[in-house]
This record gives C-alpha cells, sequence and structure tokens, in this order.
C-alpha cells in the first residue's frame, strides 16, 4: 500500500493490511489487556511505548507474573475454605448413610494386568509400560511367573514388536546415506554412501535359516520312513510267528477224493471198476514129435508140433511161445 492509496482510511498507519482490524491504542494497559488485544487483533493492535517489541509469549508471560498474587491469594483461600469443611465433612460421612454415586474402585488384579499389556503394546519398552501403569518391573516379572496366561500373551507382544522391528531393519538395510559436503558456509555438494553389510548379513542369516528348515524337513521325512519300515517289519515277524503256531492241516488241508470221471480219455470207452484185470500164465513146452494123435496141426517143413497140451483154467489166456519151430504159427 502506497502513502496516497486511496483506500487507506484517514489515520490509519502506514503498513497494516486493511482487512485486519485495528485496536485503539490505551495506555493504561494491563499485561493481561496486552496478551488479549494481542492474541485477537494480532498486527492490528497498537501496544503501548513500554510494550511495543514484543512478542505475544513475552506478554502472557508477563500477564502471569502480575496475575501470580491474586492466583495464590485465591488458590489460598480456597484452602482454608476447605480446611474449614473438613469437619463437616467428616461428621456427614459418618453420620449419612453411604453416597448414591458408587466409587469406582482401585484397579488392581487382572484390571491392572490388562492394562499393562495395553501399555506394552503401545510403547517402546516394558520398563515405560510398568511406569505408565504405576507399578514396578519386579511386579510384571512375577506376574509372568504366577499367570501363564498373561506370559503367553505378553511374549505374543514382544514377538509381533520383534517383527516388526525387524521388518523395518530390512526395508532401511538397502537405503543410501547421504553426506552434506560444506565449503566457507555453503553446502557445495552432497555425498551418498551405499552401505550393503546389514543386506548382506540379513540375506545370509535368511540363507541359514531356510537351510535349516530343509535338513529339519529331511530328517522328519527320513524319520518317518523309518518308522514304516520297523512297522512293516514287526507286522511280518506277527504274521510269521502266527503262521509257525497253526497246525500243518489248517495249513495244508487234505485233497477230497475226487470220483472217477465217466468221461472216455483217447475216444476210450470207460472201463467198468467191477471187471478184473486178465492175467497172463507162462505154459511149459513139450517135446515135438513128427506123427500125433488126431487133432494134430499139419507142419510146414516135414515137422509137426503137438497140439496137445493141459487144459487150461478158465479166465486164463495162455502165452505165446516165444521159441519154436520156424513157420509154425497158432490158428
Amino acid at each position: 500500500m502506497s502513502f496516497y492509496d486511496q483506500n487507506r482510511p484517514f489515520g490509519a498507519p502506514i503498513g497494516i493490511p486493511v482487512g485486519v482490524p485495528e485496536a485503539p491504542p490505551v495506555d493504561g494497559l494491563s499485561w493481561a489487556d496486552a496478551a488479549y488485544l494481542m492474541r485477537i487483533h494480532k498486527q492490528g493492535f497498537h501496544p503501548p511505548a513500554h510494550m511495543r517489541g514484543m512478542s505475544l509469549a513475552q506478554l502472557e508471560a508477563k500477564a502471569r507474573e502480575e496475575t501470580r498474587e491474586a492466583r495464590e491469594a485465591e488458590e489460598a483461600r480456597q484452602s482454608a475454605a476447605r480446611i474449614a469443611n473438613a469437619p463437616k465433612a467428616i461428621e456427614r460421612a459418618l453420620l449419612d448413610g453411604p453416597s448414591s454415586k458408587r466409587a469406582l474402585p482401585a484397579q488392581r488384579g487382572w484390571r491392572l494386568r490388562v492394562r499393562y499389556l495395553n501399555q506394552a503394546r503401545r510403547g517402546n519398552t516394558l520398563r515405560e509400560a510398568a511406569a505408565r501403569v504405576g507399578i514396578d518391573e519386579s511386579t510384571a516379572r512375577r506376574w509372568r511367573i504366577k499367570y501363564p496366561k498373561f506370559a503367553a500373551h505378553l511374549a505374543t507382544i514382544v514377538e509381533e514388536r520383534h517383527r516388526q522391528n525387524a521388518d523395518d531393519l530390512k526395508l532401511r538395510a538397502g537405503e543410501p546415506r547421504s553426506r552434506a559436503v560444506f565449503f566457507r558456509g555453503k553446502q557445495i555438494g552432497e555425498q551418498v554412501m551405499h552401505d550393503d553389510r546389514a543386506l548382506m548379513f540379513l540375506l545370509k542369516l535368511e540363507d541359514g535359516q531356510r537351510a535349516r528348515a530343509e535338513a529339519r524337513e529331511e530328517r522328519r521325512e527320513q524319520r518317518a520312513h523309518e518308522i514304516r519300515l520297523k512297522e512293516m517289519e514287526i507286522e511280518a515277524r506277527r504274521e510269521t510267528k502266527a503262521i509257525s503256531k497253526t497246525p500243518a492241516s489248517d495249513v495244508h488241508p487234505v485233497a477230497l477224493a475226487e470220483p472217477e470221471s465217466p468221461a472216455p480219455i483217447n475216444d476210450l470207452p470207460a472201463v467198468p471198476a467191477d471187471i478184473a484185470p486178465p492175467q497172463v500164465v507162462e505154459v511149459a513146452s513139450q517135446a515135438m514129435t513128427p506123427s500125433g494123435p488126431t487133432g494134430h496141426l499139419p507142419r510146414d517143413g516135414g515137422g509137426e508140433e503137438s497140439n496137445s497140451s493141459p487144459a487150461h483154467s478158465a479166465g486164463e489166456v495162455p502165452a505165446k511161445r516165444a521159441e519154436g519151430v520156424m513157420g509154425t504159427t497158432l490158428c
């Protein structure tokens, strides 16, 4: 705004925006009133000469110092009133019945443990959580020994916080670090450094964990295979023992006699079982004579063979002579 600004009201100081309300200058102004007016009007407030150049914080400090005696006097009056009314309050508490308002009991027991767990989940350390709840660290340690569920919840919180810190560390491991370079008080450059030692350490740690997990899984499978083989061996021994105790008649049952089949074999007629087989009887050889009784057989070549032989028994078949006169046959 120039000195000849037409929008500037008459008598308004130069350098103050038009939209900011202006407080009238006052001479007998207290520090509290000055702080109040400066808080409302800000740049539009014109303090007295002895207050010019002071900030709002300085004015508020002066106001507190100015009203300190009045505040102390008010606090003393209220304290005296409480002391004077104390016997009446005691008598009223003794004579009157219990108050209709239920007093909140002090948080002890499981409520206090729940508060401790909540503070441990929000805070950074267990010591800070104990201080926020108002207990000692030894109390929290005693709770962990005495109450297994409390110890389990606290262990879960610690494990979760450890996992969060590990994730943050993994995310920060690959980030570069920068350092500003100054010359004669002015920054002329920036040095960027990459430190991969933490990242390499984390990768090595993860590789070891993965290898150990694979080894554990392999050992578990091998152990399960050995257990299955042992069970199969025990089952085989049990079956062998059961077979050894079983009688031979149960193991090898006697086959029943099958009746003779009436079907022909090789196109031969079936032979009844009641027909006796023929018997072969050898007949003694007799001396051959040139002439014989009637009934003799003619002989070729000048010889005859006697046909006289003892009577054959019924059912007997004479055997054929293997040796004799050449050319002699029986009709």
